[in-house]
C-alpha cells in the first residue's frame, strides 16, 4: 500500500512472505522511491509460521491494512515499524529476494541452499516422522517429561519456528530410540534432558 499519492516522494509498505523451509511468515518491506526502489527496513513475524506462502502474504496483507487505519503511520516509517514491533514482528536482516512469488528456496539460494534441519529424514520415511512428531507433540501436552516443553518454550522465545523446534526435539527422542534399539541399553532419560537443555546445539553422543 502507498501513502498519499500527493507526496513528492513515494513511501510504499509492501506485503510478503519469507520462506525458512518449513514454513512461511508475514512480511511487510518499507521502501520509497522507484526505479529501483530503496529499502528502508524489512520485518517479518516470525512466530506466526503459516503452512503456504499465500496465507503469509495475506496475514502480511492484513496487517498493513490495520496500520492503516491509523492514518498517522502511514507517513512515518519508523512508527509504522514501531507498531509493526508491537505487534510481533522483527527485523529480518538477513534474506535474498525471490525472482517470483512461486520460486522456490532452491532455485532462489543456489550454491547457499541447505536443506532445513530434518528435512532429509521426514522425506525419507513420511510415516516414522509423523509418528516421531505426535510423540513430541504429547510430550509437551502432557508436560512430561517437562524439560521438553520447557526447550520448546525456550527455543520459540528465541526465535525458532514451533516446527523446526519439534524436529530437534525428534532427533534426541530418536536417537536415544536407536542406542536402546542397537546396543541393548535403556532409554537415557537423564542424557535426553541434558541434550534438550542444550538445544539448538545437537551434542554428538
Amino acid at each position: 500500500m502507498k501513502t498519499d499519492e500527493r507526496d513528492k516522494i513515494s513511501l510504499e509498505y509492501v506485503p510478503g512472505a519469507a520462506d525458512d523451509g518449513m514454513g512461511f511468515f508475514p512480511v511487510v518491506t518499507c521502501q520509497i522511491g522507484s526505479h529501483p526502489p530503496k529499502v528502508l527496513w524489512v520485518v517479518h513475524h516470525r512466530r506466526r509460521q503459516l503452512r503456504s506462502k499465500e496465507e503469509a502474504l495475506s496475514a502480511a496483507n492484513d496487517e498493513i491494512a490495520l496500520a492503516f487505519q491509523d492514518r498517522t503511520l502511514p507517513s512515518s516509517p519508523e512508527r509504522f515499524r514501531e507498531h509493526l514491533w508491537q505487534r510481533g514482528f522483527s527485523d529480518l536482516a538477513s534474506y535474498r529476494v525471490a525472482g517470483s512469488f512461486d520460486q522456490d528456496r532452491l532455485s532462489a539460494l543456489g550454491d547457499e541452499y541447505q536443506p532445513v534441519f530434518g528435512e532429509e529424514a521426514a522425506r525419507h520415511d513420511p510415516v516414522v516422522h509423523a509418528a516421531l512428531m505426535q510423540r513430541v507433540d504429547r510430550q509437551i501436552a502432557e508436560n512430561d517429561p517437562p524439560e521438553v516443553r520447557e526447550a520448546f518454550e525456550r527455543l520459540f522465545a528465541q526465535g525458532y519456528g514451533p516446527e523446526y523446534i519439534r524436529r530437534m526435539i525428534g532427533f534426541l527422542i530418536a536417537r536415544e530410540n536407536l542406542e536402546e534399539m542397537f546396543q541393548g541399553t535403556p532409554f537415557n532419560r537423564a542424557r535426553f534432558i541434558e541434550n534438550l537443555r542444550r538445544l539448538p546445539q545437537i551434542v554428538d553422543l
